[in-house]
């Protein structure tokens, strides 16, 4: 058995079950058909099971997990369709792996967040990512250089960084980013 016959397997992704209000039955049906899948979803128990068809390629099989990853996570629909090219990733960031105190995890949320969702909008835009703050988590989504740009500015904010010094750093790594864009680098 090589790898691809062993991805050809069921995929479970185990969720809150409140999460899976997130998944619609127009995306489910949609999904099914454009990763040439077929998609359970036990609501009650919070799995989401991922049956792969014989046309389905290698390629298909990861892209869908990521893809209903992201929806799950609490991306957009549309957003997390992004995942299907090749130069867009999706990252995740548990943050009790940085803290095991619940007062600590809510004051880096906060952090991440900032007031009225001012620090998560200013890093997205920055880093031109989509970021998501979640419970226990921090998820990314966007062009794979763009997804490291924002993990390393989150990761700034979470060890106690300045915002100002955290978007200082993302606005140099975007007129970077430009700078090589218009050379042809």
């Amino acid at each position: 058995m090589d790898i691809s016959d062993y991805l050809r397997g069921t995929i479970r992704i185990s969720v809150e079950p409140q999460a899976l209000s997130r998944l619609k039955p127009r995306h489910i049906e949609e999904l099914q058909r454009m990763f040439n899948v077929s998609m359970k979803v036990d609501r009650r128990g919070g799995t989401v099971e991922i049956n792969p068809t014989e046309r389905a390629t290698l390629d298909q099989v990861l892209k869908i997990r990521d893809v209903v990853n992201a929806i799950l996570l609490g991306f957009r629909y549309e957003d997390a369709l992004l995942l299907e090219r090749e130069d867009y990733a999706l990252h995740v960031i548990d943050l009790k792996e940085y803290t095991d105190k619940e007062n600590h995890l809510t004051r880096i949320k906060g952090r991440l967040i900032g007031e009225d969702g001012r620090a998560r909008r200013a890093m997205e835009h920055l880093s031109e990512t989509r970021i998501v703050v979640g419970d226990r988590y921090v998820a990314v989504l966007g062009p794979i250089d763009n997804v490291f740009a924002a993990r390393d500015a989150i990761e700034m904010l979470i060890h106690g960084k300045k915002h100002g010094t955290v978007y200082k750093k993302l606005n140099r790594w975007r007129q970077d980013r430009l700078r090589r864009e218009t050379l042809g680098f």
